[in-house]
């Protein structure tokens, strides 16, 4: 359900991003409540054209800090430019509470190393882990393995700086393209593999990695080559691969299919046109389903299936347990059976 939310503050991070700061009232707080690494859903009105985006919070749960969020421009981004360019202190946006599985279960008494791999935008969640591990994790260590195509276009580059200086357990490591940098060119498998090494042997050692889908194959490469352990490194992508179904051209045909939906406390009989998914035919037929990345980067459009069968393209952002549990991705379920019951509010 989306939220009427104002905007507290905006800030100018480089000439491409900002910040975007929410005031959530006090009878939201809990439902608002997050964890480290997770997004929010918002719902823009951009001259009259409705968009849903996901955003990951870059502020984190234990500071006292306001849920924030980061934006960076893309070319032809309609929700992106309207963020960076219109959007102005006091307004509101229709956001929807935290979700994602992208996150950290911060304990006192852990002693660990994390290691965090980012390109770009991909800092944003790894920034709220970052500080929730610094802020209850006192014995653990940071390092952030992060490139950028230039010094200008690190965001937060201030706020890491000022970690660096407070945090003796936090470090950075920027890997830059252009300009003057101790490690220049770009997160290949050559310079993840370099930088890498002094980790991949601790067996204890945590690696979350979010950005370009390029930096995030490599990172997992060279993870996978040194063999550690799959449940020790976490992937947040803004872009999905391809599934094995995609690229060997197995998926199954579908058919036109009459299906059950659940939604905001109603029920809904809707029809399933051949290739199209659940979540497509909801919008059609203006149920207005929450969504969001519509690539399987994210889980807005998550739901539970009670009955029938469904074939998903992707499932990259359902975690084994979820899909143990009968949860599904409305953006990349098709319908193979005509008894299908999908239950959004599951």
């Amino acid at each position: 359900m989306f939220r009427s939310i104002t905007v507290s503050a905006i800030k100018r991070l480089t000439p491409q991003s900002v910040a975007i700061s929410f005031s959530i009232p006090e009878e939201l707080h809990e439902e608002f409540s997050y964890l480290p690494g997770q997004y929010i859903t918002l719902k823009a009105d951009v001259n009259g054209q409705k968009a849903n985006r996901a955003y990951s919070l870059c502020s984190s749960p234990y500071s006292g800090e306001a849920p924030t969020i980061g934006v960076k421009q893309t070319d032809n981004g309609l929700v992106s430019t309207y963020l960076n360019m219109q959007l102005s202190v006091g307004d509101i946006l229709e956001i929807m509470k935290p979700m994602g599985n992208f996150t950290v279960h911060a304990q006192q008494d852990y002693a660990r190393c994390i290691v965090l791999i980012g390109g770009g935008s991909g800092i944003t969640p790894l920034l709220s882990i970052a500080k929730s591990i610094l802020k209850k994790e006192p014995q653990s260590t940071i390092t952030l393995i992060y490139g950028n195509r230039d010094v200008h276009s690190i965001m937060f580059h201030e706020e890491l700086n000022e970690l660096v200086q407070r945090y003796p357990a936090f470090s950075i490591i920027n890997v830059l393209e252009d300009g003057e940098a101790l490690y220049k060119g770009r997160l290949d498998n050559a310079m993840l593999s370099s930088l890498l090494e002094p980790f991949v042997s601790d067996e204890y050692a945590e690696f979350y990695i979010c950005g370009p889908s390029p930096v995030m194959a490599n990172a997992e490469a060279v993870l996978e080559h040194h063999n550690v352990a799959k449940e020790r490194i976490h992937r947040e992508f803004f872009t999905a691969p391809l599934s094995v179904d995609e690229e060997s051209g197995n998926a199954p045909e579908t058919s036109e299919k009459n299906i059950s939906v659940k939604l905001y406390g109603r029920s809904y009989e809707i029809t399933v046109n051949p290739g199209e998914t659940i979540l497509d035919a909801g919008i059609r037929q203006q149920l207005d389903p929450p969504y969001a990345c519509q690539i399987a980067a994210c889980c807005t459009c998550r739901a539970k299936l009670q009955s029938g069968k469904v074939h998903m393209d992707s499932r990259e952002a359902l975690t084994d347990d979820e899909i143990e549990e009968g949860y599904i991705l409305t953006c990349q379920a098709h319908p193979m059976t005509d008894d299908v019951f999908v239950d959004y509010d599951g």
